[in-house]
């Protein structure tokens, strides 16, 4: 049987939560994907076929600013274009069951062509008292439309009251918490004496990074900054040597194939508050420090859902200041990583990627069962009509 697994490609979580499902599945179906631009081409670099679509949205944004506004509504990318792309895909690998990473247009060509479709998501609802709410829950109230429409709609976290993504969900029938959907399997985890810092290739987190920077020099402290840009990397690396003559504690990382080495040896993470970048930290018991982009009430909410189970520490772009104190915070106080090992146990009792595969081999069998059932009918209608002949 046929999976076909469609991801939105903006930041990077979508893109590993899928690729844990595509590990947990491969044995049993054939999986393929829809993709784009680095998340496609890093799909493929591990072997699977992808098919290259439209994205639907442009993450924006400016010094630490997300811009929801021209993240939605812009000239380049288009959900029609999107929709017609993914129409085809499918028409062409004719897939069993579609699984879709927060990718709309996927769900809406699958409903056209009557397809079974799981929808995984972190995000149904937005709490927020800004201004974006006048975008955000508009879009929110017509994606549940679609929502409600799927077989399930998988949220690849902890149930309540350990929700990270609490504070961006509403409640709807056919929603299920299932557990962390993570690319690795947490063992052998250690303190290896460094600070990590996943912030991320987009350029308006920048200054975090330079910051974090000064912080390491200042304090001495070991530091490995992934930055997912080879652009980034670069700009980095010159600041740094303008820093300090001697940056032997400050490791500068364009991008990493090894990033499961990484957070398991790390002290304790720095990270926006992506969703998924969160729930691979807690899955390994790290404690967090989490900076959210500027006006981008999901990430604002992820994070003061880590701040209100004391996992972590949570900042205001705003208040970029506050990391050093922060960091000796987290160093100093020994309840985040209590609280962080307590998640880790959670999260190993609700594991994602088992919940996903026993969710989708019991839909398929379903369906098989009721396959078998028409064509024995039809048999059955067969002789009947021969013997009624005779």
């Amino acid at each position: 049987m046929k999976i076909l697994i469609s991801v939105c490609g903006e930041g990077f979580g979508h893109t590993t939560r899928c690729i844990a499902v595509a590990e947990e599945l491969k044995n049993h179906y054939d999986i393929a994907f829809i993709a784009y631009g680095k998340s496609k081409n890093y799909i493929e670099s591990l072997g699977y076929e992808v098919f290259e679509t439209y994205p639907e949205i442009k993450l924006t944004g400016y010094e630490g600013k997300f811009d929801i506004k021209k993240s939605i509504f812009n000239k380049e990318y288009n959900p029609t274009k999107a929709i017609k792309r993914e129409r085809e895909i499918i028409k062409h690998y004719n897939p069993d069951l579609i699984i879709s990473d927060c990718k709309y247009s996927t769900i809406i060509a699958s409903k056209f062509l009557k397809k079974p479709y799981y929808i995984i998501t972190n995000q149904n609802y937005t709490k927020t008292d800004k201004k974006e709410k006048f975008i955000v829950y508009p879009v929110m109230s017509m994606l549940n439309v679609i929502n409600r429409s799927a077989e399930e709609v998988l949220v690849p976290d902890l149930p309540l009251p350990y929700t990270i993504c609490e504070y961006n969900l509403k409640i709807i029938d056919n929603l299920e918490f299932i557990g962390p959907l993570i690319r690795y399997k947490p063992k052998n985890i250690k303190d290896g004496g460094y600070i990590l810092s996943v912030i991320g290739g987009f350029e308006y987190r920048y200054r975090i990074l330079k910051y974090l920077a000064e912080i390491a020099v200042k304090n001495d402290l070991n530091v490995k900054l992934v930055c997912g840009s080879w652009g980034v990397g670069r700009e980095l690396e010159s600041y740094v040597n303008k820093l300090t003559d001697n940056p032997k504690n400050i490791e500068i990382i364009p991008f990493t194939n090894n990033m499961e080495k990484l957070i398991k040896n790390c002290s304790f993470i720095v990270c926006h508050g992506g969703h998924s970048t969160i729930m691979e930290g807690i899955s390994f018991g790290k404690p967090l420090i989490v900076i959210p982009d500027l006006n981008h009430p999901e990430q604002e909410n992820n994070a003061k859902k880590v701040q209100d189970l004391a996992c972590g520490i949570t900042i205001s772009h705003n208040e970029i200041e506050k990391l050093e104190m922060a960091i000796n915070e987290i160093q100093n106080n020994k309840i985040y990583a209590e609280n962080a090992k307590k998640l880790k146990k959670l999260c190993k009792q609700y594991n994602g990627r088992e919940n996903i595969r026993k969710i989708i081999s019991k839909r398929l069998k379903r369906k098989k069962r009721n396959l078998m059932t028409r064509i024995k009918q039809e048999y059955l209608r067969t002789i009947h009509k021969i013997r009624t002949k005779i």
